[in-house]
């Protein structure tokens, strides 16, 4: 039988420089408000990339539902741990606070609505999705090879301005830059593919991005994967069909795109590639040989109640199967390590001391206001306005707190 939602133990993973360090006061705020809902659970924050997935793997046995404050890649980190564990029975939760939020989107969730976010983590309301597998990792929303990795890499150096940073990269590397050319061979469902590509994107789902709709035909639990290949074009026509794909994923009418649905491919770089996998960049070089599969219903994930019957979202309409009895290859240790305890008493005592200032903060300022118009501060001081404010405050102590900490 599923765990009463009272019974749930959490693990709040917060990687506080994602969103250009916006994801630390959406930790905070989550943090304090689950602590006021008398919910059990511990909290720590990355400090270096991979560090999320270790985290999942060294405790999952302790723990019900890993909650995500953070973007994409992390989010990525924290479903290769969950895999790694299976006997562990983790559910993945969703506090989105990245720059493009694709899996939340995909999901269902409002990256800019906190409260259902929160009702989503407590709640029961369920799906199961499907992954991609690379050799032997997973992505969630998209794996692939192109000119979208390219200007991904160019606009790392700007990524503090987040999504406008991406469009400056593209737009520089369409006029003023000479991009490189992609020699791929792909080998799926008895067929073979063969030529020079702008963009291949094996799709879980239909957007990345935040707005692209690369193939809007993928679903998310359909046990399948849909490839969508941009074959070599002009950066003048590319740019025009990227606005398509802006518009709903219109793009498909071009005879240099095509899509295709497969369970499992083999990919070999001819040449030197850039590739990204959900949504964090790599290098591969030529040579190099990728074998990718569908993994069907692998991950259960907590989504807003509203949308399951949101019929816009990227999924076939069926019923999830009632959780069974869960056969553990190990026990459910009771309590948490020592170790944990610690590094979670250390992230929850900072939070709290950093809040506390902020109230202490607050309560000068709201003095001040007290003197003036009384409409002016109910207005300035509605309690969730108060609450975003204290999170802010409290982030910008914790800053200041964890800088030279976290690379």
């Amino acid at each position: 039988m599923p765990e009463e939602n009272g019974d749930r133990r959490y693990l709040v993973i917060v990687n506080p420089v994602s969103r250009g360090g916006k994801a630390q006061e959406e930790g905070v705020w989550l943090l304090n408000r689950l602590k006021r809902a008398g919910v059990e659970y511990e909290a720590l924050f990355t400090e270096r990339a991979g560090h999320a997935e270790e985290m999942v793997v060294k405790w999952a046995e302790d723990f019900d539902v890993v909650v995500s404050v953070s973007g994409d890649g992390t989010t990525n980190e924290i479903i290769n741990g969950i895999m790694k564990v299976p006997s562990a029975d983790l559910k993945l939760a969703m506090f989105p606070a990245g720059t493009a939020d694709d899996f939340a989107c995909n999901m269902g969730y409002d990256r800019k609505d906190k409260e259902q976010a929160l009702s989503a983590i407590l709640g029961d309301a369920c799906r199961t999705i499907d992954l991609i597998r690379y050799d032997d990792r997973y992505a969630a929303v998209t794996w692939g090879l192109g000119v979208d990795s390219e200007i991904a890499d160019g606009a790392y150096k700007w990524k503090r301005f987040r999504i406008p940073a991406y469009f400056y990269s593209g737009l520089k590397k369409c006029f003023f830059e000479e991009r490189k050319r992609y020699h791929v061979r792909f080998d799926y469902e008895g067929q073979t593919f063969e030529d020079w590509v702008l963009i291949s994107i094996l799709c879980n789902a239909p957007l990345f991005g935040r707005y692209i709709r690369i193939n809007p035909n993928a679903r998310m639990n359909d046990g399948l994967l849909d490839l969508t290949i941009g074959r070599e074009m002009p950066n003048v026509y590319g740019l025009v069909l990227f606005g398509f794909a802006c518009m709903g994923g219109r793009h498909g009418f071009s005879r240099l795109v095509s899509y295709h649905q497969v369970r499992s491919m083999r990919v070999e770089c001819k040449t030197d590639t850039y590739a990204q996998i959900d949504g964090e960049v790599y290098k591969f070089d030529a040579g190099r040989v990728i074998n990718l599969s569908v993994v069907p219903q692998a991950l259960r994930v907590l989504v807003p109640a509203r949308s399951l019957k949101n019929k816009k979202l990227p999924f076939v309409p069926k019923e999830e199967a009632m959780e069974p009895v869960q056969l553990r290859l190990m026990p459910r240790r009771e309590g948490v390590s020592e170790e944990l305890e610690e590094l979670s008493g250390k992230v929850k005592a900072r939070v709290d001391q950093a809040l506390e200032a902020a109230r202490a903060g607050s309560r000068k300022a709201s003095a001040l206001i007290r003197r003036g118009e009384p409409g002016r501060q109910q207005v300035l001081f509605r309690p969730d306005r108060e609450e975003k404010r204290l999170a802010r405050g409290a982030a910008r102590r914790l800053k200041k707190d964890l800088k030279g900490k976290i690379t």
